[in-house]
């Protein structure tokens, strides 16, 4: 509630947030005749510092927890609702005409300075002002509800006729006023004997580097007995005398007249509460008298001093979109203190169609005549589908506020028979089904409702995301609870399947100790003693079968290292596997005289079992005929990686052979067919008596893909 400011308003919030809500009921019922006694103090803040105590007094706490704060955000809902109820009814009228004032574009000059345009008002007589308001100028071009050029800041000073000097009252040139939107701004609690208000606009360059601004309407409204009462800038050269220093003038839509002529785009003066009462509206059908004009005559009961005639168009039936229906085109209006009207006021009303254009009441000026008796002459009658119709929905007759018509006695001339009957409907205080407001009590309470309007929409908002959130909240807690069951029973498993992992994993470390120390103990032993054996000069042929036996025994335990070795790990890793390759070279190929060259850039990279079992297959059939064919002495390994290029070299110095011969137990083909399933290259360099080169190309990029065939060895 951010427009409403009184003394205690930061203690009235506190204890309405905390109390329940049927007592939340009661404190805002009183919190709006507070506010409507509490005159003194403006409804929009007058002062910079003022607007800022206010947004720091608005800051409420609210519960994170969603549950909590859509049960707070719905009471808040309910508060502003029945809080907006009883405030005016806002429905706003964008016209393509009649916009309001607008003030000359200006560039910066040399030195960046600005003139500021003024409006001054003078008034006849001095006068109780109680409350100023300015309204937004509406402009159809605009996509952000219609609102343009608001002025940024301003001043407004009035001359106390007690002291003869000027006060300022509102005062926003050293910061932006709020943007107001839609509504209009409301500055009450003046309360002074004036002669004279001057509005003065410092400019401010906007976005396309001119400065300007523009209203829709002034009003400036009277106290009479302490009372908000009458809009003074209508009253007329007779009243007040008001004066632009400068206005940027292009009829219908712009022009200084507009500030002060009635025509805005707030909507009309209306309650938002609706009764069940109709407007008059009558069908001239072709048996009924057809007359050229129809007359209406209200008795006020009493002379009264009339200050103005508000005539209201009715509301269309069955919600048609037919504004101002039946509105007579021409009216001429009679004021006079004797029912025969042989001394009166006769006033023609003009521009009858510029104030229908937003079905706004017409207003008429009548500078305080006095008149028992108002004559109302309505004339050119329109038709709707060939019928003439008149439709009327209140006349209203009142002085600084104060209504003189409602109840009063009122006849018709003109009108079929049947009609005069619902003649107290131009007289009951209501329009479409709504109760009409006074003018100043309309204006102020829609600047009441600016910011319970926006607080509205930001806790429909705020209670749309809570919602949204709480059930989200719901729907993850009924899914973590199933998934919690899940993960009882899956942990239950895991737990299962996790000691059956440490038992076999006790029996994995078990059979290799075994192995290592058994069978490994055991092949070293045969290969000792055949090499003992060997020493012993046997003849040839035994010599020939220890030496095999010794190279089998050599292989099988350099096989069984590898598998300890397997085992124990998890993963298998390049550079891993390369120094595994050359300790098998080294347990293979003993009594050789061998060179083992590792590249030490070799790429840390997982190998994948198929890859691993066939590149160890290959290099254990390259060692093997080696050792077992070659007869070389000295054997040279080279495992190098460069350019994602596996590069795995065997050369010996050894007997040599004839690649196109064939030879079965060399295990070519075998080692061919492993180098394709590498996705690599094997070449063969070789003659009788010149040694043996084995070169496998294999490009790194074949660690990702899988190999899994089978093929025989020559071992």
């Amino acid at each position: 509630m951010a427009g409403l400011n009184w003394p205690w308003g930061g203690l009235y919030c506190n204890l309405l947030m905390k109390t329940h809500d049927s007592m939340r009921l009661f404190l805002l019922g009183w919190l709006l005749v507070l506010v409507a006694m509490t005159t003194a103090q403006p409804v929009d803040p007058s002062w910079p510092g003022e607007w800022h105590e206010r947004k720091a007094a608005e800051q409420q706490e609210q519960s994170r927890w969603p549950r909590e704060a859509i049960r707070q955000l719905e009471g808040e809902r309910d508060q502003l609702l029945e809080a907006i109820a009883l405030l005016p009814h806002y429905e706003p009228k964008v016209s393509a005409e009649y916009l309001g004032y607008h003030s000359l574009f200006q560039e910066p000059g040399s030195d960046g300075s600005l003139s500021a345009p003024r409006i001054d008002v003078t008034f006849v007589w001095p006068r109780w002002l109680d409350s100023i308001a300015l309204a937004p100028a509406f402009n159809p071009l605009e996509s952000v509800g219609g609102i343009y050029a608001f002025p940024k800041r301003f001043k407004i000073e009035v001359l106390d006729n007690d002291t003869g000097r000027f006060v300022e009252v509102v005062n926003w040139t050293k910061q932006d006023f709020p943007f107001p939107g839609p509504y209009p701004v409301f500055f009450s609690g003046i309360n002074r004997h004036v002669n004279q208000v001057r509005l003065t606009f410092p400019q401010v360059v906007r976005e396309s580097g001119v400065a300007y601004f523009a209203l829709g309407e002034m009003y400036l409204f009277f106290q009479q007995q302490g009372q908000l009462a009458d809009n003074m800038a209508m009253w007329g050269s007779s009243g007040v005398k008001i004066e632009v220093s400068d206005s940027f003038s292009m009829p219908p839509l712009w022009d200084a007249s507009y500030l002060y002529d009635g025509i805005v785009g707030l909507g009309v003066p209306l309650s938002a509460e609706q009764v069940d009462v109709e407007d008059l509206i009558v069908t001239y059908t072709n048996g009924a008298s057809i007359s050229d004009e129809a007359e209406f005559m209200l008795d006020l009961g009493s002379l009264q001093s009339v200050g103005r005639i508000d005539l209201w168009p009715a509301e269309a039936p069955y919600l048609l979109a037919l504004p101002s229906i039946g509105f007579p085109r021409k009216i001429t209006i009679a004021l006079s203190a004797d029912p025969d009207f042989q001394s009166a006021k006769v006033i023609e009303v003009e521009n009858i169609e510029g104030y229908l254009r937003r079905s706004n009441p017409l207003p008429v000026i009548c500078e305080g005549y006095e008149a028992q008796y108002v004559r109302i002459t309505m004339e050119d009658l329109p038709e709707f589908k060939g019928q003439r119709i008149l439709g009327m929905g209140e006349i209203s007759v009142s002085q600084f506020g104060r209504s003189f018509s409602v109840g009063c006695k009122v006849s018709a001339r003109g009108i079929p028979d049947e009609y005069q009957e619902q003649l107290p409907r131009l007289v009951d205080g209501y329009c479409r089904q709504r109760r009409i407001l006074q003018e100043g009590e309309w204006i102020k309470g829609l600047a009441m409702r600016r910011p319970l309007d926006r607080r509205l929409r930001v806790v429909e908002r705020e209670l749309e995301w809570a919602r949204s959130t709480w059930r989200s909240m719901q729907q993850r807690v009924a899914v973590w609870s199933g998934a919690m069951l899940c993960v009882v029973l899956i942990g239950a498993m895991a737990l299962q399947r996790l000691q059956r992992r440490r038992i076999l994993k006790k029996l994995k470390h078990r059979i290799t100790r075994d192995l290592h120390d058994e069978v490994g103990s055991n092949l070293g032993s045969i290969t000792l003693a055949a090499q003992r054996m060997e020493s012993a000069e046997p003849d040839a042929k035994t010599k020939k079968n220890l030496s095999e036996l010794s190279l089998m025994a050599r292989e099988a335990s350099a096989s069984l290292r590898d598998v300890v070795w397997l085992i124990d790990q998890t993963t298998i890793r390049l550079p891993m596997l390369a120094h595994k390759l050359a300790e098998r070279a080294e347990c293979v190929l003993s009594g050789m005289k061998l060179s083992v060259d590792v590249s030490p850039d070799c790429p840390d990279r997982v190998v994948p079992l198929t890859f691993k079992r066939h590149l160890i297959m290959f290099f254990k059939e390259a060692v093997h005929n080696c050792a077992r064919h070659s007869n070389a002495t000295e054997v040279r390994i080279a495992i190098t990686a460069d350019n994602e290029v596996l590069k795995l070299l065997v050369q010996d110095n050894g007997c040599g052979f004839d690649p196109e011969a064939v030879r079965d137990g060399w295990g070519l083909d075998s080692m061919q067919k492993r180098a394709q399933e590498l996705g690599g290259e094997v070449s063969f360099e070789s003659q009788p008596g010149k040694g043996t080169t084995v070169l496998l190309t294999v490009a790194l990029s074949a660690l990702l893909k899988q190999t899994d065939h089978l093929y025989k060895t020559s071992n």
